[in-house]
């Protein structure tokens, strides 16, 4: 152990460092504590923290103790705690001799007040006027440049806000949100342009950088960082996001995907399409505003008819001998052969409806993945509503078209595992809830020609068809998920009704939010016999569901409800036709349990499950 008077700096791992009875302040309050640790996590250690050696032992296996930055030790030690930083990370330490211990911690507490992180601002800022450069200055108190430069766009924040922050008014997210501008004008337009209660770092950041676009938009990926720097467009980056996020004139980055979209949509025009539109965006929302050209499935040929009589009676063959185990010696491959066949010719038996075909369009457009998309086949809103009421056409009419795979009770299963599933997204998804809501309402308010289907959810509070398979979605991932999220409104509510429109009026936007997102994912309700499209389908894309995450095929759930010919064809297409066929002739039972094991991680799911493309 050292014993002499020189100190030497180190980086020194968080978990080694524990607290020094030889540190002068005893008491230590908690006010400032969590705020220290928010600083810390977004900016690092600023000032070193002063630690003498010592003996580790199997109860405290520290190597170093700390005499002066009890406050620091306290904020690394919540950081650890909530998972925001590994145990390893390395403090910034001087260590001293154990003479000099209470000397030193004497020197920092005594008549004296803790640094406001606000005249640390001032500090970096200062050293820079000063003539020192960036890295020298982060060098010295042992952070990284970007932690510098983060801290020199604080101090440019308007000192009326500066001011508001030191008197405790303002956290440091307001700080950073208003840093994403150095203009002193626009923080104040924007901080009076929000009411007293928006006024919160997210809706800040927000009215700043409306003018801008990320460069991970898909709209700012279609145009490309090149295309838009040879427009003239300049890069701002935005240095409090996790990954120093680069942003963009969105207004510019508009026009170029305009007119890049419109050259996409002139060639579409000579095509001799009816019309074509260009949208930057295809949401829901708007696409839910277009029709389909229906199809129409014309009459087979006198061979064309003969080819499906023959493959539907050989496919019911081998269906009746696989619910009998007596197909040990069928090839499951002719089954999939069979099913090939059969969607082939019933493609090619599918034919658009001649007069929608005759006034149909199509719609360019930026897709998640910030590349064109087209879409063709489209109807008008006036032209889709047109047909509706001449021809009477809903959703559901050409449900029966759509190929059986499996049973209907397998299919209300099924569905009933995807509806949890969403409910289950939809309580972590707020705004994706209120799109829901606010898509239901609409259509009952101003489409006269709506229908209660075209929506996921059904209005009025009470159980849905989901409560009927409630013993076979006990334990699920969803289930517990949703579990949870009651138990937390169930303990925060008032117990009498009365008392409830008082005490929603005293809650949050958040909070608010969270309650209407659960309410609206227990009202929705996609169970279904059918294994055709459903409205469901539309609000399952919106929150990107994704049932892997919540759902896999076993025996029980699956396996044991379907045919072995399914079995094998499912197993065929998980994996590959040589795992599968080594499994042809076990029985039906313990095949089941096979494939359950094969699939095990795998993410596959039954088509009825999938989102569609």
């Amino acid at each position: 152990m050292s014993t002499d008077n020189h100190a030497q700096f180190r980086f020194i791992p968080a978990r080694y460092l524990t607290l020094s009875p030889l540190n002068v302040r005893q008491s230590f309050a908690e006010t400032g504590i969590d705020e220290l640790a928010e600083l810390i996590g977004a900016e690092g250690v600023l000032q070193n923290l002063s630690v003498c050696e010592r003996v580790p032992t199997v109860e405290e296996p520290a190597t170093h103790a700390v005499v002066a930055g009890g406050r620091r030790w306290r904020a690394l030690r919540r950081l650890i705690e909530q998972g925001r930083i590994e145990p390893d990370y390395p403090v910034p330490c001087m260590v001293v001799s154990q003479e000099r211990a209470v000397q030193i911690s004497l020197s920092e507490n005594s008549g004296r007040e803790a640094m406001h992180p606000a005249d640390e601002f001032e500090a970096f800022r200062q050293l820079i006027d000063a003539g020192q450069s960036i890295e020298d200055v982060a060098a010295r108190f042992g952070v990284t440049p970007l932690v510098v430069q983060r801290r020199l766009k604080l101090a440019n924040v308007s000192p009326n806000f500066i001011a508001l922050y030191r008197d405790g008014e303002l956290t440091l997210e307001h700080l950073m949100a208003f840093a994403v501008t150095d203009d002193h004008q626009r923080q104040r337009e924007a901080w009076d342009g929000l009411k007293s209660y928006e006024r919160h770092p997210e809706a800040l950041r927000s009215l700043l950088t409306q003018d801008e676009l990320s460069i991970k938009d898909p709209v700012a990926r279609y145009v490309g960082l090149k295309a838009y720097q040879k427009a003239g467009g300049f890069v701002r980056r935005d240095l409090f996001s996790e990954e120093n996020e680069v942003l963009l004139d969105a207004s510019l980055v508009r026009s170029l995907a305009t007119e890049k979209l419109e050259k996409q949509a002139a060639k579409l025009r000579a095509e001799g399409l009816a019309w074509v539109e260009a949208h930057l965006r295809f949401d829901y929302a708007t696409r839910a505003t277009y029709g389909h050209v229906m199809t129409l499935e014309r009459d087979p040929t006198d061979e064309e008819r003969q080819e499906l009589e023959a493959l539907q009676e050989r496919q019911s063959t081998l269906g009746a001998a696989a619910d009998e185990e007596l197909d040990e010696d069928v090839s499951h491959d002719e089954w999939s052969e069979i099913e090939t066949q059969l969607e082939a010719l019933r493609e090619k038996l599918r034919v658009p409806h001649p007069e929608q075909q005759a006034v149909a369009g199509a719609v360019v457009f930026v897709g998640r993945d910030g590349k064109g998309c087209v879409e063709r086949d489209l109807l008008r809103p006036q032209d889709a509503e047109r047909f509706a009421r001449a021809h009477q056409v809903t959703k559901g009419s050409t449900a029966n078209e759509t190929p059986r795979l499996h049973s209907a009770a397998l299919v209300r299963r099924l569905t009933a595992q995807r509806t949890l599933a969403l409910q289950a997204e939809l309580v972590q998804q707020p705004m994706t809830a209120v799109i829901a809501l606010t898509h239901r309402l609409v259509l009952a308010t101003f489409y006269s020609g709506a229908i209660c289907g075209d929506s996921a959810l059904r209005i009025e509070a009470g159980s849905t068809l989901v409560q009927q398979h409630a013993s076979e979605l006990e334990g699920t991932p969803a289930q517990e998920t949703l579990a949870a999220h009651r138990k937390r409104f169930e303990e925060m509510l008032p117990n009498e009704p009365e008392a409830l429109l008082p005490w929603l009026s005293a809650r949050s936007e958040g909070e608010l939010l969270a309650l209407l997102a659960y309410c609206v994912a227990m009202s929705v309700d996609g169970v279904q016999s059918t294994e055709g499209p459903c409205a469901l389908d539309a609000l399952a894309t919106t929150a990107r569901l994704d049932m892997r995450r919540w759902w896999q095929a076993t025996a029980a759930n699956y396996f044991g409800s379907v045919p072995k010919a399914r079995i094998l064809a499912v197993l065929t297409e998980a994996t590959s036709a040589s795992v599968a066929a080594p499994l042809a002739k076990l029985k039906k039972g313990a095949l089941a349990e096979a494939a359950e094991r094969q699939l095990a991680g795998n993410g596959w799911l039954p088509s009825v499950m999938r989102q569609a493309e």
